[in-house]
């Protein structure tokens, strides 16, 4: 009887010591995964709006707003070298320029996604422009907006599984965007694309044409649940790093002005 509760004790351990083994494995495997997993994605955390120009609002307890880069265009632009928003307390219309980046000589405006007065700027972002980058839904923020029309706008904007499926249209257009630039290249080595952006593009492209660009939600994120857009591994940062002032202005107009053009349609 003592030798059966023996050998049975030796069983048991050896069965938890294996389950144990093949946890450790497990968890050793998927690290590397979790530290590339950051980069590749673009990101829509849980109760963030997001506008047609790439902006997003966070709606704030005192009934203000706060507003600022989504995670795809500040992927895909590379460095930010300055921030410059419109005077605090001056009043602005949605679709109207809200806050513009520097990258060396090219800029990039971004309209506000909804109507009000300017009550804070990102003071951080003077010093830190690259804040954006590290943290674009948290201290990345650029300006806090006291809203005048939220409750008939907040409806234009979209949020949650809404936003990714958003997103992933945009992705789409991007797509178009990068395949009529790469065929610029192709045929008459267009200036406005250096050499070193011809390989970003190809990857890029062969990217957004894969199956691997799925939605998917992340429970994750440290900073409360959100969706993702998964490239499959493949690195997209900093695409348009390399590109002109031709170029950003070309993706401001077919990407960013999306809120411009809603303004106009509902004025």
């Amino acid at each position: 009887m003592v030798a059966l509760f023996v050998v049975t004790t030796i069983i048991v351990f050896l069965v938890i010591d294996y389950f144990v083994q093949r946890a450790e494995k497990r968890k050793a495997a998927l690290a590397p995964a979790a530290q590339v997993s950051a980069k590749a994605r673009f990101v829509i955390p849980k109760g963030y709006f997001f506008g047609k120009g790439h902006t997003w609002v966070e709606l704030l307890s005192n009934g203000s707003t706060r507003i600022g880069l989504d995670d795809f265009v500040q992927k895909i632009l590379g460095p930010i070298d300055q921030v410059s928003v419109v005077l605090v307390n001056n009043e602005v219309v949605k679709g109207g320029k809200l806050f513009t980046i520097k990258q060396g000589n090219k800029e990039m405006s971004f309209r506000a996604p909804i109507s009000g007065r300017i009550v804070a700027f990102n003071n951080e972002l003077t010093h830190l422009p690259d804040m954006i980058k590290k943290e674009p839904y948290k201290n990345g923020w650029v300006a806090m907006i006291e809203p005048s029309d939220l409750a008939g706008e907040i409806k234009q904007l979209s949020i949650g599984n809404e936003a990714a499926q958003w997103l992933k249209e945009e992705i789409k257009r991007f797509r178009n965007f990068i395949t009529v630039q790469t065929a610029a290249i192709a045929s008459s080595g267009s200036p406005s694309l250096v050499p070193q952006m011809r390989d970003p593009l190809r990857v890029l492209h062969e990217f957004i044409n894969s199956k691997s660009c799925k939605p998917t939600v992340d429970e994750s994120l440290t900073f409360g649940t959100g969706v993702t857009l998964m490239d499959g591994g493949i690195p997209v940062n900093d695409v348009l790093e390399h590109s002109s002032q031709e170029v950003w202005q070309m993706f401001e107009n077919d990407f960013l002005a999306s809120e411009n053009a809603k303004a106009r349609t509902n004025s």
